[in-house]
């Protein structure tokens, strides 16, 4: 949510497009997640390993790093949409986190799927209704287009097509039918589409974004105090469904790529259960710093965009796998998306890590 409303403060309608294709990209490689895994009959971590068992090893050490990077960052998210609601101080953050512990020690991906679904679709409601009062009269123009920014783009991809999705997607495609999960991705994305963009549309009524009460103050002169809630319960919804599904995410990406059938790694077993415990408590301990909320959403929500290429290239490379999809493999047009964003990808990133040891050089 934060990359989003950035998107809509430096340059406006300039970005929908941007979040048009990570929509797209991200149902074709998730579909390819999930149906590797549906087809094959075999976990992610069963058909790396045979590559060596370096290779799942160093993908959950990626995914477990990405997913403690967001969980600081998801915390405060929801702490700041509290803020902007009740006068609340840092340590609430501690709340939120009991709130998430609570629901994950639970152990039902069912209870966690559906509480998540009702919170998003609040969330999504609000921001469509503000997005389209905003955008009807046409009282904000669109933003130059010289605005828009390398690290917006990979943070608007990397929130999008969250490498830790592609464990949860993995899981989908368990025992499933094909038809049946695509249908659920198709909805899934279909909606995130439409926040997301309502997200970026409620963010061109900032002419700058440093704070989430900077927010709430242009949004209160437009939408009046509708616009406060609209972005205190977004933010809340955004921050607490992310903070529940990262470290569930971690704990599914070692399921799926490290546990060989250990019945630790069952969910509600040690190992499962510890995984998830590292990143909640690594979340909070961040996010118990004072640090700049905004500036710890960004970043992870970079830091992610960084590490999605790589993980992207693998899942690639086995849904083209004849000997283990057979005629279930990528169509060309399938083939032709993943290229191309895989290109987008790697060309984004290069250019942010060549601009960033530019700017340390040159001090």
């Amino acid at each position: 949510m934060a990359t989003a409303t950035r998107a809509g403060a430096v340059g406006g309608y300039a970005y929908l497009p941007v979040v048009v294709l990570a929509a797209l990209a991200g149902y074709v490689f998730m579909e390819m997640a999930a149906r590797v895994t549906l087809v094959s009959g075999r976990s992610l971590g069963e058909l790396l390993s045979v590559r060596g068992r370096w290779l799942p090893f160093l993908l959950f050490g990626a995914v477990f790093f990405g997913c403690m990077a967001y969980q600081a960052g998801n915390l405060l998210g929801a702490l700041g949409g509290l803020q902007l609601l009740f006068p609340l101080r840092r340590w609430w953050v501690l709340i939120v986190g009991a709130a998430v512990f609570a629901l994950l020690w639970k152990g039902s991906t069912q209870l966690i799927g559906r509480t998540m679904a009702y919170i998003v679709a609040v969330m999504g409601m609000l921001f469509v209704v503000a997005a389209v009062q905003i955008a009807w009269p046409g009282v904000y123009p669109d933003r130059p287009v010289s605005t828009i920014e390398t690290n917006v783009i990979l943070g608007l991809l990397g929130t999008t097509i969250v490498p830790y999705n592609f464990f949860l997607a993995a899981g989908l495609g368990s025992g499933g039918q094909l038809a049946d999960m695509r249908r659920g991705l198709q909805l899934s994305f279909g909606v995130g589409l439409l926040v997301t963009a309502s997200i970026v549309v409620v963010g061109i009524t900032a002419s700058g974004f440093v704070s989430f009460e900077d927010l709430a103050v242009s949004l209160e002169a437009f939408l009046g105090e509708y616009g406060r809630l609209v972005l205190g319960a977004g933010l809340f919804a955004a921050g607490f469904s992310s903070a529940t599904t990262a470290p569930l995410a971690a704990a599914m990406a070692g399921r799926g790529l490290l546990a060989s059938g250990d019945k630790t790694w069952r969910s509600g077993g040690s190992a499962f259960r510890a995984t998830w415990l590292v990143v909640v408590i690594i979340g909070l301990l961040v996010a118990l710093l004072q640090l700049d909320i905004v500036g710890v959403i960004l970043a992870a929500q970079i830091i992610n965009g960084l590490l999605l290429p790589f993980i992207a290239v693998v899942i690639f490379l086995l849904a083209n796998r004849k000997d283990l999809l057979g005629d279930q493999t990528n169509s060309w047009w399938q083939n032709l998306i993943g290229v191309l964003v895989l290109g987008i990808l790697f060309y984004k990133t290069g250019e942010f890590l060549l601009t960033f040891l530019f700017s340390v050089l040159n001090g």
